[in-house]
């Protein structure tokens, strides 16, 4: 048995075993504590302490305490030497200590009686164990990284993570805890770019921009909110006294990529045509690095130029042939002032502008491709931050941050004028015999990737100061604030003269379509049209204070407490969702078992919420338009666009009157939100244990409980309303309110029937009738790891989780809509009868395995392994067992059957089975494994290093996704249910070489 705490010097960094990171680190910083004893183990007090880096000269000169100990903050990440010296003892020399963001380095050291010499001692990177820290984090640096077969970026190094889980493909982010992938943070040198519009994505530099990252998955401090998820917490490189240039090439060729399989229909036609699918990127990066003021100024700069194909062909499917290139460049500069010893500054600007074309065609018979039009998407923006840290004394320290983050979110098509959607899902769902252009389901010259368009434009304008004040030998008092003002303009719309598309169904005798029984053999098409624009403003602040309290010498208690409040505003600038007052306590437990630095207990209690997404301010508090009508489908009108030659729905008698969802007014706020309106959070509870083998290995087991104990999303209540006045059955304003589901509701509402609202109205939970929204997670995690020591290392997690309930969150894979806030859930309380089950991100069970092994000094090779059960399976069905029957819109958990019988409207009367969420099995399990291998050597005094990855080695092609409608009209069975609709991704390699001097 080794003792940590009794060698000369030990440095216990807490890396990357993602169950260990620091209470006492900053933002995107870290820490070093030192603990200072003589020979028989007693500490010392008033050792003077140095601590340099010795790249950049930048120095602090601390004294230890009464206990020997001391602690120094927001220090930048990178290697430092500690010195320490003490009259009548050797002076300790420590180098290559390293100081990781968002961590604490704890450093012990002996000294000696004095012999007059300056003894140089070892660090030993023994464990990845903070012994005082309750929370849970995967820390992980560039360096480390490049040893390892991991995708370019940040989403698959928040995958090596304990319980995070890829989130549906028509997504793609990460699920952290049975999250939805909706509800994560993430910062670039503590500058919050995270997609405030629907949570999903973030600003998005090249994977060389960055040196090291941390990826909190639970038991986060008071510093950190607005997340339900998990954090990803990033810094960029950073220039030192030595000047530093390079260039590398990140090549992905298409002949080296294999395809997704393609799908076939039990006719054998195909469902999804993949043979001709392509795609290469190709990544250039030219750097530099280095001082503009030797020990004072320094700066990194990089242009990354970059060329992406792709070619999705869908022509003998349901589609088109699109062709998409992306070429634009990044660049990125990072400035670091060290004004004196006392006072920085720190200057981050970047842009990620990216402009995607895409060419559409159609492709004849022949061969002939006849183009339809060019589809331009445009993302990312220029990003700024600026960062002062004052090291005000030895126990005061503050850092203050301003920044922007720019998001563009618009998509333009050179045909968006003349060209509609129309979709025949006649056709689609097996019962079309004779459509002009068979085999396309797509007969409008749009396209389902060119028919929904948008001009728009999210600005974070970003503040935030925070305190690290050591009040006592046992108290370091942290405490801040941070506000943030999100503004998002938008201007949505359809294609077309119309700005409507148009979707054609095959109706038979007896369906009920929009409140109308159809003839027999009634074909019918349902027209859309939806408008919204202007510019959207949420405010959002919190303040925030936590205590790290050291017991004793073995037990350390974090307390911690954070206020939050959300101001979300409409299009006319007029509040319409405040939440304040929202506290949310953070507390956490750590006992370091026998004071030995060997094993350690530990737990944390937190409450985390969630703001309300700006989608819901553009969707439900703007000026949106949004109607369905419905008419008898007389057939398809030929019509030539582009030597084209394409089909727009014929119509005929109107079915029934003209559905409004919205009136293109900016409603009256009193009307869509609930005067009671509560916010959306989570509670987590986390308890583990981690502890040492030797001085190479550690392994560790945690538990973690979350519990989604609020949530927001918006209801339709005309049936509560229609039974409180007796306004009668046909009552349907469409009146949606954003409230709490299984709450209760005050609401300024419509109380004498005549369509108007004109009073308020309280609405008991019983009246509504929706259930709570409900998410349960439970997870343990086993983990066991071994530290780089220059020749391997290996890091191996099994994960056990549930995830159950009747909610996912902010965004619904069920049917990939990303509308935040505002999905299908809870629009009808029909659409939840059947609902609670395992949801969408639940994977019962996940192993990650990953390492590296230097072969010789200049081969090394990785790899990266995970296994995964697979996703629930739904049934869903279109009808309620209730006395509408269909539903306007959604999917059930209800599949119906012909009875054989018909009411006296001649309506059919319909037998259900209900099909609880989840309950049809699931996909296959996930396997993959990921190799590389390195070659460095130098060639004409050049540092060069080639590498091959190759990512999915055995090509694995397991399904993760299936079509779940299992209904393609009441009492209809879909003869595509089950069909495959997404697998993982094929094998890729990709050639990489780089230069350095």
């Amino acid at each position: 048995m080794f003792n940590m705490k009794k060698s000369i010097a030990a440095v216990a960094v807490a890396a990357s075993l993602g169950m260990g990171a620091s209470a006492y680190a900053g933002n995107n910083d870290g820490g070093i504590v030192v603990s200072v004893s003589d020979g028989s183990e007693a500490p010392l007090s008033n050792v003077s302490i140095v601590i340099r880096n010795s790249n950049t000269g930048f120095r602090r000169s601390v004294t230890t305490d009464s206990d020997g100990n001391l602690r120094v903050g927001l220090l930048p990440v990178g290697v430092y030497e500690v010195v320490a010296e003490k009259d009548g003892y050797d002076t300790v020399s420590l180098g290559e200590v390293t100081v990781r963001i968002g961590q604490n380095t704890n450093v012990n050291l002996t000294l000696y009686p004095d012999n007059v010499e300056t003894i140089s001692v070892t660090g030993s990177a023994i464990a990845s164990i903070d012994f005082t820290s309750t929370e849970s984090a995967l820390n992980i640096s560039a360096v480390e990284l490049d040893r390892l077969p991991v995708p370019r970026s940040v989403t698959s190094v928040a995958l090596l993570a304990p319980g995070t889980t890829q989130g549906d493909n028509r997504f793609g982010g990460v699920s952290f805890g049975g999250s939805s992938v909706a509800e994560n943070q993430v910062y670039i040198n503590g500058l919050n770019v995270t997609n405030f519009r629907n949570g999903l994505g973030f600003s998005n530099p090249p994977y060389e921009f960055y040196d090291q990252f941390q990826v909190k998955t639970g038991g986060y401090s008071a510093e950190f909110g607005r997340s339900t998820g998990g954090v990803i917490n990033a810094v960029v490189k950073s220039g030192t006294n030595e000047f530093h240039a390079g260039a590398s090439a990140y090549v992905v060729p298409s002949d080296l990529r294999e395809q997704a399989p393609s799908v076939f229909e039990e006719d054998g036609s195909y469902y999804t045509y993949r043979d001709n699918d392509k795609s290469s990127t190709i990544n250039y990066n030219i750097w530099a690095s280095g001082a503009l003021i030797e020990d004072t100024l320094f700066f990194y700069a990089l242009y990354n130029p970059r060329d992406v194909e792709s070619r999705s062909d869908r022509t003998l499917s349901d589609g088109n042939l699109n062709e998409s290139n992306d070429d634009n460049a990044f660049w990125g500069v990072k400035l670091d002032w060290n004004i004196t010893d006392n006072h920085r500054l720190e200057l981050l600007t970047f842009s990620d502008d990216s402009e995607d074309v895409t060419e559409i065609s159609n492709v004849t018979e022949e061969g002939e491709k006849i183009r339809i039009g060019s589809s331009t998407s445009y993302s990312g923006g220029t990003n700024w931050s600026l960062k002062y840290i004052g090291y005000l004394t030895d126990d005061l320290t503050v850092s203050a941050m301003y920044g922007e983050n720019k998001y563009d979110l618009t998509t333009e098509t050179d045909s968006s004028a003349d060209c509609e959607l129309a979709l025949d899902y006649r056709y689609y769902y097996g019962f079309a015999t004779d459509i002009p252009g068979t085999g396309v389901v797509s007969n409008g010259c749009a396209t389902t990737s060119n028919y929904y368009l948008e001009e728009g434009e999210d600005t974070r304008e970003a503040m935030r100061i925070d305190f690290d004040w050591a009040v006592s030998d046992d108290h370091l008092l942290r405490f801040g604030m941070d506000n943030e003002t999100n503004t998002s303009y938008g201007n949505e719309f359809y294609a077309g003269p119309r700005g409507t598309y148009w979707l054609i169904y095959g109706g038979f005798d007896g369906e009920t379509v929009n409140d109308v029984v159809l003839d027999a053999d009634t074909d019918y098409a349902m027209g859309r049209t939806r408008t919204v624009g202007g510019n959207f403003e949420t405010e959002a602040s919190a303040f925030y204070i936590e205590d790290t309290w050291t017991v004793t010498d073995e037990i350390t208690l974090t307390l911690g407490l954070r206020n939050e409040q959300f101001d979300n505003k409409n299009a006319s600038g007029e509040t319409f969702a405040k939440i304040d007052n929202m506290w949310a306590p953070r507390l956490g437990f750590a006992w370091d078992i026998g004071g030995v630095g060997e094993h350690k207990v530990f737990a944390s209690v937190g409450r985390y919420f969630l703001p309300v997404a700006n989608n819901t301010n553009v969707r439900l508090a703007g000026n949106e338009a949004d109607q369905r009508n419905y008419y008898v489908f007389t057939g398809w009108e030929e019509f030539t666009y582009n030597g084209g030659t394409y089909y727009a729905p014929g119509l005929g008698e109107q079915i029934g009157t003209t559905r409004v969802t919205s009136t293109g007014e900016v409603p009256d706020t009193r009307s869509i939100v609930s005067n009671n309106l509560d916010a959306m959070y989570q509670d987590e509870i986390i308890i583990g244990y981690q502890g040492m083998i030797n001085e190479d290995w550690s392994w560790g087991v945690k538990g973690t409980q979350r519990k989604l104990n609020g949530a927001i999303d918006d209801m339709i209540i005309d049936h509560a309303i229609a039974e409180r006045f007796g306004c009668g059955d046909d009552y349907h304003p469409n009146q949606y309110v954003l409230g709490n589901p299984g709450e209760s509701m005050e609401v300024y509402t419509d109380t004498d029937c005549d369509g108007s609202v004109d009073d308020w109205a309280t609405f008991t939970a019983e009246e509504l009738v929706y259930p709570e929204a409900e998410r349960t997670y439970y997870a343990v995690d086993l983990n066991i790891a071994k530290a780089w020591d220059g020749v391997w290392s290996l890091d191996a997690t099994y994960t056990w989780s549930h995830s159950y309930g009747n909610s996912e969150g902010l965004v619904k894979s069920d049917n990939g809509q990303d509308d935040a806030g505002l999905t299908t859930d809870f629009d009808f309380p029909e659409l939840m009868d059947g609902a609670y089950g395992n949801l969408p991100n639940d994977r019962r069970h996940m192993l990650k395995v990953f390492g590296s092994y230097a072969i010789s000094e200049n081969f090394t090779v990785g790899i990266n392994y995970s296994l995964q059960s697979g996703r629930p399976i739904n049934a869903f069905g279109v009808a309620h067992p209730g006395p509408d029957g269909e539903v306007d819109y959604g999917n059930t958990y209800y599949l119906s059957t012909d009875s054989g019988a018909v009411n006296d409207e001649g309506a059919i009367i319909y037998d259900y089975e209900q099909v609880t969420r989840g309950s049809q099995g699931r996909t296959p399990w996930v396997s993959r494994v990921d190799v590389n291998l390195a070659y460095s050597t130098e060639i004409a005094g050049l540092d060069t290093r080639f590498k091959i990855d190759v990512f999915n080695l055995l090509d694995a092609d397991n399904v993760t996704r299936i079509n779940e409608i299992a209904e393609s009209a009441q009492g209809q069975a879909s003869p595509r249910y089950g069909l495959a609709q997404a697998f993982q991704t094929p094998r890729y390699v990709q050639i990489s070489a780089n230069v350095t001097f």
